[in-house]
């Protein structure tokens, strides 16, 4: 990131200490990570580094309509990954919870890609964030996603405020951070594909949302179009 987006996203941390609590009302099939239920409301929570990086825009787009369209991109994430729900920023992939926010949880999972090949995961959080973990045998996962985000920005723990600010910076490590606030959906949802594998044309052979139908969910959270 830009020196000063560093530094206000710094000062947004120290001064806010807690989160914001946003409700939105959501599409119908919008469903908790593992729940067979639909959610009546999409409930989340989003800290002040949504509203601070929102404020840092190019001339294109006023503050208040980029931080609505980050806020609405990363809802869009989170509906794709299966983490739209309340519990989303303790799900595991899965969607198994865990418990406390001092660490990423690390616990390396097993599945089959629709490839067919066996691998380990350890997807964790609103945004399944990938840690190195031990994999039973001796062995440990590779990706380093989390670790590295977590030294590079100094995060404190794995709460939802340091979840979304390692979200934020993966965008911006992408590319994709300037078309996110400004409203450039597509553009924004194919730079950072191959962040999420859930995103259409990840090309990670697991299942991915269509771009209609992750624009519906952008819409309805409150996102624009340039």
């Amino acid at each position: 990131m830009r020196d000063i987006e560093l530094a206000a996203i710094a000062a947004g941390l120290v001064a806010a200490g807690l989160l914001l609590l946003y409700r939105r009302q959501a599409a119908p099939e919008l469903v908790e990570a593992g729940g067979a239920q639909p959610a009546a409301g999409l409930a989340f929570s989003l800290s002040n580094i949504i509203e601070e990086a929102g404020r840092l825009v190019t001339p294109a787009a006023p503050a208040d309509t980029a931080a609505a369209n980050l806020r609405a991109f990363l809802l869009v994430i989170r509906y794709a990954e299966g983490t739209a729900g309340p519990n989303g920023y303790r799900t595991l992939f899965g969607g198994r919870l865990f418990e406390g926010w001092a660490d990423h949880p690390r616990v390396a999972q097993r599945f089959t890609d629709r490839a067919g090949r066996t691998l380990w995961t350890t997807a964790a959080g609103a945004y399944q964030l990938l840690a190195v973990s031990i994999i039973p045998g001796g062995a440990s996962t590779k990706m380093d996603t989390w670790d590295r985000l977590k030294r590079q920005l100094a995060l404190p723990d794995f709460s939802p405020a340091s979840q979304d600010r390692a979200a934020v910076a993966l965008l911006d490590e992408a590319g994709a951070l300037d078309d996110v606030r400004a409203g450039r959906f597509e553009a924004a949802v194919v730079k950072s594909r191959r962040i999420w594998a859930s995103l259409p044309g990840a090309g990670y052979d697991q299942p991915e949302r269509t771009l209609a139908d992750l624009a519906r969910v952008y819409t309805t959270q409150g996102g624009t179009f340039a």
